[in-house]
């Protein structure tokens, strides 16, 4: 399973005339794919893809270009860049996804394909290949066609395309950092394809290797991250331990994934506080073993770690009618309860 770069098109220039004339290839070529794949029409989903599509796309090198981002029906997760800013992503990949963050990723890496003008080097190098036909038969897993189609562009094309996964990757991470997105979803995003992959008995194709192996794009896209002074907290992008605020009359309520652990007196303002310490320590991917109920005279707390995420108060006493002891204990609880429910899940669907 790959994020696919197979591009079409003819040698461009820096003018609008040229870039029109590219436009117009990618416009060809996606007109062979969308006969051989339903386009996806739910308004949601191509809502969804199109607005971070778009802001992912005006922030790369060649914002001018008329960027269009469509779903294809595929059971197959992948992907392709044409020139002219025409990108598919089939519904598996969609689905694939476990955040914004991710798909952002995803969207960002085709985009680099486009704005790096990726398919004019890729025409020079595989001169001899029916760029066409390799680009309908790999993003539609057509038999009847790639059979032939493939393995002639393998041998032609296998160096090449490593070195422009891996720009692509990189550049992805660039980009990210002007939008609202998470970098580290393109470390969490090639993660999960290379999990996904290898549970589906992937195998490797040896010298017709269009990409990089999965542990050389995940090393350069850290060193990267780490280069940019990114920390590599992989949670808000792989969206795992997610938090949330809300407010009962007067009492706040923070919960993990859906799950209130905790109601505060004192509203909304002090369930944020509450959720900005546990933000910063499940960045750590805390156990369930690492939380507890600790009382310290007479004043009871829930820490995480050494890390204390909530003290409990007199008005918490007398609003919940129960010892601060008690309520401790059951808020550590719920938060252990949360963080196993959690790992489990993860263990389960990546």
């Amino acid at each position: 399973m790959t994020l696919v770069l197979l591009l079409l098109g003819g040698p461009l220039a820096a003018q609008t005339g040229q870039d029109r004339a590219e436009v117009e290839a990618g416009r060809r070529a996606g007109a062979q794919i969308e006969r051989a794949l339903r386009v996806v029409t739910d308004p949601a989903t191509n809502e969804r893809v199109t607005r971070i599509g778009k802001a992912v796309a005006a922030v790369t090198e060649r914002p001018q270009l008329p960027w269009t981002f469509k779903v294809v029906e595929h059971r197959t997760p992948n992907a392709v860049a044409l020139p002219g800013g025409l990108v598919y992503v089939t519904s598996a990949l969609v689905a694939l996804v476990r955040t914004d963050h991710e798909l952002a990723a995803l969207l960002a890496h085709e985009a680099a394909h486009v704005a790096l003008r990726h398919h004019q080097r890729l025409e020079r190098e595989a001169t001899r290949t029916n760029l066409l036909v390799l680009l309908v038969a790999v993003l539609a897993r057509d038999a009847r066609v790639a059979a032939g189609a493939q393995l002639v562009a393998g041998g032609i094309l296998s160096a090449f395309g490593r070195e422009l996964e891996r720009e692509a990757d990189l550049a992805a991470v660039g980009y990210l950092l002007q939008t609202p997105w998470h970098p580290v979803g393109m470390l969490t995003l090639l993660e999960r394809l290379a999990r996904e992959d290898a549970l589906s008995g992937g195998t490797d194709p040896g010298a017709f290797r269009t990409h990089p192996t999965w542990g050389e794009r995940l090393r350069a896209v850290e060193e990267e991250l780490v280069r940019r002074g990114v920390p590599l907290h992989r949670r808000v992008a792989a969206g795992f331990l997610r938090l949330s605020v809300e407010e009962e009359g007067s009492v706040g309520v923070v919960r993990v994934n859906g799950q209130a652990v905790a109601r505060v007196t004192g509203g909304r303002p002090r369930a944020e506080e509450v959720a900005a310490r546990l933000d910063r320590v499940f960045n750590e991917d805390p156990s369930p073993l690492d939380v507890r109920a600790v009382g310290v005279l007479d004043e009871w707390s829930v820490r995480v770690a050494d890390q204390v995420v909530l003290v409990m108060t007199p008005e918490d006493v007398r609003a919940f009618g129960r010892a601060a002891r008690d309520l401790a204990h059951e808020y550590a609880q719920r938060l252990r309860e949360a963080i196993a429910e959690d790992r489990r899940r993860r263990a389960l669907r990546g």
